[in-house]
């Protein structure tokens, strides 16, 4: 009850009508950029585009949400609509080799809450230059070899892709040798019988263009040694070597074996295995063995960083003939990521005169794994007067099942649960916390029906002739009670100036 007063007041208060609005998926936005753009790059503007005003765009709070990456390649400007880049965009690092390069955004809008799909479709420049694993290649080639004898140069890596990759090969030009390349597999073709008396060392120069404008190139320098007598390189048991791991998979784990046979006797039998052209993050998660051929797991994989890995293998004879092969290592997924709860929007405090049915909240669950592993159950642990309603794609709407009486309840704690289709399954939670607001929606009681008191004649005035008590249970000024007299008759005569409350 609040403190007593001297005045009659009445008061009215009024609150806003809460209608849950169904939410929307409107049709794809697509944008065609070039990787590299500088930050703060205009990509397109969304309002102009989804037929909204600017300033819908800033009142219904745009903003992008991404799937499986802690970056944030794209942001919305506010205050004009605009996508603009906010962090660097390489299409390599995002599609490899992929003809096709889409980066997927989701552009949230809220109050209703509304979902596009923005697709950003990354077009290759040619920012990367032809290469080749090492810049010598030593080759050791009998003096008895004969013309038209080919023998293998590993292709040289480009992480462009179509006509910004390697388009063509050059030697510089020499009285030995010829180039042939078939299919990306590029050979030296012996023009003319070496005599080692004559000239014991020969240097070529190879250079790897791509069709890029401007274009790039890369070389590499292959110091031939004539010797006498190995005619065999070794041969691969298959050109495409594959492969399946889990990705917890423990460092040490053998891949895969690989392995070649050389004609030759001795020496120049004798076969040794190698990584061809691999990059940083391969040659730190495999290792080879130069004996065997066996491929191991050396660091840690994860299946929603890289889903598989390509590596290229070598194996050399004792004279230094190598042939080529390729090795394709999937990786398989475990349910190794629990779901992510993140409260999105949240209307705090309610009032309690909110109507059952209305959305008071957005609720954004995400799991990293693929498949059956990332398909997730979401639910309130508690009876509670809540329920999360499937919305877009893996949001989810809080939304009032019973009307709210703050008298009852003031504070809810909402224990939201979600739990993925893994085996064994992974599990998170998330506490809300919701205050309801009050509403003047209780009158004041008096403890008694009625009083009664007796007063003797001749009474002084100001004298106290009784005390009545009133409570309401609703919070500060709707609890706070007045008191007053109403107009009455005592014999008949007016009670006025009769009487008084204090």
């Amino acid at each position: 009850m609040g403190p007593q007063g001297s005045l009659l007041c009445f008061c009215f208060f009024y609150f806003p009508v809460f209608v849950v609005i169904p939410n929307v998926v409107h049709g794809d936005l697509s944008y065609s950029i070039p990787e590299e753009m500088n930050r703060g790059s205009v990509v397109g503007n969304v309002a102009k585009d989804l037929g909204m005003e600017s300033t819908t765009i800033s009142s219904r709070k745009a903003r992008v949400d991404i799937e499986g990456t802690q970056k944030q390649y794209c942001e919305v400007n506010l205050n004009n609509g605009d996508l603009v880049i906010s962090e660097r965009i390489d299409r390599e690092s995002l599609c490899g080799k992929r003809p096709s390069c889409v980066l997927k955004l989701d552009l949230v809008l809220e109050n209703p809450l509304e979902l596009h799909r923005v697709n950003l479709h990354i077009q290759d420049i040619n920012d990367n230059s032809p290469k080749f694993k090492k810049n010598l290649i030593e080759m050791e080639i009998s003096e008895s070899a004969s013309k038209g004898n080919r023998f293998s140069v590993e292709e040289a890596h480009d992480g462009d892709i179509g006509q910004n990759a390697v388009q063509r090969y050059t030697l510089q030009k020499n009285d030995y040798f010829i180039l042939a390349v078939e299919k990306n597999r590029v050979e030296l073709v012996l023009g003319n019988t070496l005599d080692r008396e004559n000239q014991k060392e020969i240097n070529l120069l190879l250079t790897a263009l791509d069709g890029g404008s401007p274009q790039r190139s890369g070389t590499v320098v292959i110091h031939v040694t004539v010797l006498d007598a190995n005619d065999n390189a070794p041969v691969f048991s298959q050109a495409v070597y594959k492969a399946t791991i889990p990705e917890n998979a423990p460092p040490g784990t053998v891949v895969i074996d690989i392995s070649a046979t050389d004609a030759d006797e001795g020496v120049n039998g004798e076969v040794t295995y190698d990584f061809g052209h691999v990059s940083e993050v391969d040659i730190n998660v495999f290792s080879i063995n130069h004996e065997t051929g066996g491929i191991s797991l050396k660091g840690v994989i994860d299946f929603e960083e890289t889903s598989s890995f390509e590596i290229g293998v070598e194996a050399k004879d004792g004279l230094g003939l190598t042939s080529y092969a390729k090795v394709i290592i999937d990786v398989t997924d475990v349910n190794d990521n629990a779901p992510v709860i993140s409260v999105k929007s949240l209307n705090n405090p309610i009032p309690e005169s909110m109507s059952p049915g209305t959305e008071v909240g957005i609720i954004n669950v995400q799991d990293r794994d693929s498949e059956k592993n990332r398909q997730v159950r979401c639910y309130i642990q508690h009876e509670l007067p809540f329920k999360l309603v499937p919305s877009i794609k893996n949001y989810y709407s809080l939304i009032t099942t019973e009307q709210l009486d703050r008298e009852l309840v003031s504070d809810y704690n909402i224990t939201i649960s979600a739990t993925d289709e893994g085996s064994p399954p992974l599990s998170s939670s998330k506490t809300v916390h919701l205050s309801v607001a009050d509403i003047n929606d209780n009158p004041p009681v008096f403890e008694e029906q009625s009083y009664s008191a007796y007063v003797t004649e001749n009474n002084k005035p100001g004298s106290t002739l009784c005390s009545v008590t009133a409570r309401d249970p609703d919070w500060r000024q709707n609890g706070t009670v007045i008191y007053s007299l109403l107009p009455g008759e005592v014999n008949g005569a007016s009670n006025f100036g009769l009487f008084v409350e204090e």
